[in-house]
C-alpha cells in the first residue's frame, strides 16, 4: 500500500508529516484529513482557536513529495 503524507500549509510554511500514512489509497487520504480537521475543531484546548485553522490547508503527498491533494480546512464541515 502507497505512503501519504498529510503535510499542513500555514500561509508560507509549510509542516512536514515526518511519518506519513499507509493507506490504501487517495479516498483514504481525504478521510483522514477530514477526520482530522474535525478533530482540531473539537479540541481547542489542544490545537488553538478554531478560527486560526481556517487559513491552514493540508498537502497530501506520495514518498516522492508530489502534490496529490490539497485540502483547505475550511472546505471541511
Amino acid at each position: 500500500m502507497p505512503q501519504y503524507f498529510l503535510n499542513i500549509r500555514d500561509r508560507g510554511t509549510l509542516i512536514l508529516d515526518p511519518e506519513g500514512d499507509v493507506l490504501p489509497g487517495l479516498r483514504e487520504a481525504r478521510d483522514l484529513v477530514e477526520r482530522t480537521v474535525r478533530d482540531i475543531r473539537r479540541r481547542p484546548e489542544t490545537y488553538g482557536c478554531p478560527d486560526l485553522w481556517n487559513s491552514r490547508s493540508f498537502e497530501v503527498t506520495d514518498q516522492s513529495g508530489e502534490i496529490l491533494l490539497e485540502i483547505a480546512f475550511s472546505s471541511v464541515r
